[in-house]
C-alpha cells in the first residue's frame, strides 16, 4: 500500500520536523487573528489588509533563502567554507537591510495603501476610525514583518548546513513567546492591536538573537567586514535570488488583487477572509513542509540516478496527500460546531463559518497537490513547468474565481468559487504530473540556479 511503502515513509520522515515549527507558526498566526477578533470586527479588518504584504514579505525572504541555502549547501559539498560562510552573512545581513527598507517604503505610502482596500467602501466616519487603527498598527506590524523575516534567513544557513532541528525547535520557540506575550500586551497591557505586533516581533528577535550566538563557535558565518568584499559572492546571491524571488512573488500578486476585490464586500468581508487565510494556512502546514522536504530528496535520487524512485515517491505522496486532506476536511466539518465560536464572536462572520468550513477545506487536498508538483518540478531542474502550473493556479483560475464570487456580491459565493479553482488547479496539476511521469527523465541533479528548499 502507498502509505507503507519506503519511498513515502521517508518523505514524512523527513517531513514531521519541518511541520512541527510551521505548524506552531501557523497556530499562533491563527490564535493572533482570533485575538484581534476580540477586539472588534475593525481590527480584525485592519489585521487582513496586511495580508498581501505579508506574502510578499515571504515572497521576497523564500525567494532569498532558497538561493542562499542552494549556493551555501553547494560551497559547504566543495568544502569551500569561505564562500559558504561569506554567502551567508551576505544573505542574513542584505536580505534583512532589504526588507527593513521595503518596510520604510510601505509605511511611507500607507495613505494610498490604505485607500487601495477601504476607498469608497465605508462611510467617512467609518473610515477615519479605521485609518486611525491602521496608522497605529502598521509601524509596528512591518517592524514585526522583519523580525520573522531575519529568523527565516538565520535559519536557511542552519538548514544549508543540514541542521534543521534547530530551525524547528526556534521557529517552535518564537511561536510559543508569541502565544504566551499576545494575551499579555493585547488585554493586559491593553495595547490593543499593537501589542499582537509587539509580541511577534519579540519571539522572532529573541530567537534570532540566539541562532545567531549559537552559530558563533561553528563558523557559518563570516566577520561582516571580508563578507562585505567578497563582492562575486554577493553578486552570485544576487542573480540567483532574481530567479527564485519571481516566482515566489506571484502569490504575494496574487493575494494583493483578491484582497482588493474581497473589500468590496465590506469590513466584515475583510475580517472573515483574513480569519479564512489563518485556517488555511494551519490546514496546509503539512503540506507547506512536503514542499521543503520533497525537493532534497528529488535532488538525491536524481544524483544516483535512480529516476524510477522519483516517480514512485510522487504518486505516493500524491495519493497520501490527497487522502490526509479529505480526512482532515472531514474532521474540520464535522468539528465546526465547536471551531466557529473560538474564531469569532460576530454573528455574520459565524454565519459564514458555518457553511464555508463544510466547502473549502475539501479542496486544499487538490490545492496541495499543486503546491506538491510546483515544488517537485522545481527540483527537477523544470522551472518553466513549475511556473506554468503556478500562473494557471493563480491567474488562470483563482483570481478569476475570487472576481466571479465578489461580483455576486455574496462571500459564500466567493468561498465556492475559491474552492472550484482549487479543485480545478490541482486536477490540471496531477494532469501535468502524469505528462511527466511517462516520459523518461533526462533532467540531471539540479544546479545551484535549479535547486530549491
Amino acid at each position: 500500500m502507498p502509505v507503507i511503502s519506503p519511498s513515502l515513509r521517508l518523505v514524512i520522515q523527513r517531513t514531521l520536523p519541518l511541520t512541527v515549527g510551521l505548524f506552531a507558526t501557523m497556530m499562533v498566526q491563527l490564535v493572533d487573528s482570533i485575538f484581534i477578533g476580540r477586539l472588534g470586527v475593525d481590527e480584525l479588518a485592519i489585521h487582513g489588509i496586511t495580508l498581501p504584504f505579508q506574502a510578499a514579505f515571504i515572497g521576497v525572504q523564500v525567494g532569498l533563502g532558497v538561493a542562499a541555502t542552494s549556493l551555501i549547501s553547494q560551497a559547504s559539498g566543495a568544502k569551500d567554507s569561505v564562500r559558504a560562510s561569506n554567502i551567508a552573512t551576505i544573505s542574513v545581513l542584505g536580505g534583512t537591510i532589504f526588507i527593513a527598507l521595503l518596510s520604510v517604503i510601505l509605511y511611507l505610502f500607507k495613505a494610498p495603501l490604505l485607500d487601495a482596500f477601504l476607498s469608497g467602501e465605508a462611510s467617512p466616519e467609518h473610515y477615519v476610525v479605521l485609518q486611525t487603527i491602521f496608522n497605529r498598527y502598521w509601524p509596528f506590524w512591518l517592524f514585526s514583518a522583519t523580525s520573522v523575516a531575519a529568523l527565516y534567513l538565520v535559519s536557511c544557513v542552519f538548514r544549508a548546513n543540514e541542521d534543521s532541528k534547530s530551525t524547528g525547535k526556534m521557529f517552535l520557540y518564537a511561536s510559543l513567546m508569541n502565544l504566551v506575550l499576545d494575551p499579555i500586551l493585547i488585554f493586559g497591557l491593553d495595547l490593543g492591536i499593537i501589542g499582537a505586533a509587539l509580541a511577534t516581533s519579540i519571539g522572532y528577535l529573541s530567537c534570532t538573537l540566539y541562532m545567531l550566538l549559537s552559530s558563533g563557535k561553528k563558523h557559518w558565518f563570516s566577520p561582516i567586514g571580508r563578507a562585505l568584499k567578497a563582492i562575486h559572492h554577493a553578486k552570485q546571491l544576487a542573480a540567483l535570488t532574481v530567479t527564485t524571488t519571481m516566482n515566489q512573488s506571484l502569490p504575494s500578486v496574487s493575494a494583493f488583487l483578491c484582497m482588493v476585490f474581497v473589500s468590496s464586500l465590506g469590513t466584515d468581508a475583510i475580517a472573515f477572509w483574513s480569519l479564512l487565510a489563518r485556517i488555511e494556512g494551519f490546514l496546509l502546514v503539512f503540506t507547506l513542509a512536503l514542499t521543503m522536504a520533497v525537493p532534497p530528496i528529488i535532488g538525491r535520487y536524481l544524483g544516483q540516478r535512480e529516476h524510477s524512485k522519483i516517480n514512485e515517491m510522487l504518486a505516493t505522496t500524491s495519493k497520501f496527500l490527497l487522502l490526509f486532506h479529505f480526512s482532515a476536511a472531514v474532521i474540520v466539518g464535522f468539528g465546526s460546531s465547536l471551531l466557529i465560536p473560538l474564531i469569532n464572536n460576530d454573528p455574520t462572520i459565524q454565519g459564514w463559518f458555518s457553511t464555508v468550513l463544510w466547502v473549502i477545506p475539501f479542496s486544499y487536498g487538490p490545492l496541495g497537490l499543486c503546491m506538491l508538483v510546483v515544488s517537485s518540478f522545481n527540483a527537477l531542474g523544470k522551472p518553466k513547468r513549475a511556473l506554468l502550473v503556478s500562473v494557471v493556479r493563480l491567474f488562470a483560475l483563482y483570481v478569476p474565481a475570487i472576481w466571479v464570487g465578489t461580483s455576486t456580491g455574496d462571500v459564500v459565493n466567493t468561498v465556492i468559487c475559491a474552492a472550484t479553482a482549487n479543485v480545478l488547479a490541482g486536477g490540471y496539476a496531477w494532469l501535468k504530473l502524469q505528462q511527466f511521469s511517462a516520459t523518461p527523465i533526462t533532467t540531471e541533479a539540479p544546479t545551484a540556479t535549479q535547486a530549491v528548499n
